[in-house]
């Protein structure tokens, strides 16, 4: 069976989300983008056990049988690779070359990370937790052998929608995916979202690893005028077009402008069109619920009345406020690339229209199923700070 995903790398896998196949609120797994920085771990869930260790009182491991013991939670989420667009910079920027699909919009379900730190008492001097990976490999410019590794502050880790994830979309997680069991840190980049979880350890300090330190890093603006070099974390606000297609050749008349928009930890507050290279906007109709980590879906109904070349862009705006740039700050290098990118198109005058909208039976059955879910598998035990528990 082919692989349904657009490849980008090979060896390890980078495909993306066919994102014109797969226009509905919750991307289906077999379409989900994937990204891997080494070979898929081959992990027996029977013998596979989490770590949990450093500056806690109570070390301890737990095996999957006794993770599933645990109340779970589940939390819908876009998920994105800090490299997404990457191909679309110039000059070019080193790294995998990514178009516009490492992204995805899941049903993520498993237990609150806070849980099992509770139960092994984190000790008050914590500053940081390290969530580690099973997979491993050499990078061209590290001399050691690598582990995937990546910290959280611990307010994130303690939040309590970063989760130990053991299904993806009512399914159990596939290895590809991170099986048996991967992080979410929702509303923000893919990367913090640690795969094939094998250790979690509570620090008293910052972590510098290679992916923390080497990588996956951005330069930021102090206000005075200064740069200092930050971890890529919380996600930016971005939108993409999905139809028409790029080049693609429209009639006179009604024509669909489809899209998705998301914005990190916020929801999305607005998505405005603009056919006319950016010199006028319109705002366009958001679809379904508007929720923090989740992407909104939104069209725009074009009325044409003249043939000739078109230049469409999409900006959204998020629930704080942030709003899409039209350019890539250079400051962030290869990450973090969200600016509004042109849609060109050619109207015809003997072009049939394409007025189709959305399938509004896919999205209702999908954001019925958000709603009903978030009802009933809501964290349901209070996590209670306790004095000298260190949580």
């Amino acid at each position: 069976m082919s692989n349904p995903r657009r490849i980008v790398t090979t060896e390890p896998e980078n495909s993306e989300t066919p994102l014109d196949k797969a226009g509905s609120w919750v991307t289906p797994n077999r379409l989900f983008f994937v990204r891997n920085h080494f070979a898929v771990p081959q992990v027996d869930a029977a013998a596979w056990r989490l770590r949990i260790e450093g500056c806690v009182d109570r070390p301890r491991e737990w095996s999957l049988d006794e993770l599933n013991t645990l109340p779970e939670r589940t939390v819908f989420s876009t998920m994105e690779c800090a490299g997404n667009g990457r191909s679309f910079l110039v000059p070019h920027v080193h790294g995998v070359q990514w178009g516009a699909g490492a992204v995805g919009h899941a049903e993520w379900t498993g237990v609150p990370v806070r849980l099992l730190l509770e139960q092994s008492g984190l000790q008050p001097e914590t500053k940081e937790i390290l969530f580690e990976g099973l997979d491993s490999g050499r990078e061209s410019d590290h001399p050691d052998v690598l582990t995937f590794a990546r910290s959280l502050p611990l307010e994130k880790a303690l939040h309590r929608d970063t989760l130990l994830v053991t299904k993806m979309n009512g399914e159990p997680l596939e290895a590809i995916h991170g099986a048996p069991v991967r992080l979410l840190v929702p509303g923000w980049y893919g990367v913090a979202s640690v795969k094939w979880l094998g250790r979690i350890a509570a620090l008293d300090h910052s972590f510098h690893g290679y992916y923390q330190s080497k990588k996956y890093t951005i330069q930021q603006r102090m206000p005075d005028g200064a740069t200092k070099k930050v971890v890529v974390g919380p996600m930016a606000v971005k939108s993409e077009i999905i139809r028409p297609h790029a080049d693609e050749k429209l009639g006179l008349g009604t024509n669909r402008i489809f899209g998705v928009a998301w914005a990190g930890q916020e929801a999305i507050a607005r998505v405005e069109v603009s056919v006319d290279g950016g010199k006028t906007w319109a705002d366009a109709e958001l679809l379904g619920p508007q929720a923090p980590y989740s992407w909104s879906l939104w069209e725009y109904l074009w009325e044409v009345a003249e043939p000739g070349a078109y230049t469409i862009l999409a900006r959204a705006t998020s629930a704080g406020g942030r709003v899409q740039p039209g350019s890539h700050d250079p400051l962030l290098g290869g990450y973090q690339i969200h600016f509004s990118r042109p849609r060109h198109v050619a109207v015809e005058r003997q072009k049939r229209s394409d007025d189709r909208r959305a399938d509004l039976g896919t999205l209702l059955y999908d954001m019925n199923a958000f709603a009903e879910e978030n009802v009933r598998l809501a964290l349901d035990v209070e996590l209670e700070v306790m004095e000298g528990a260190g949580i």
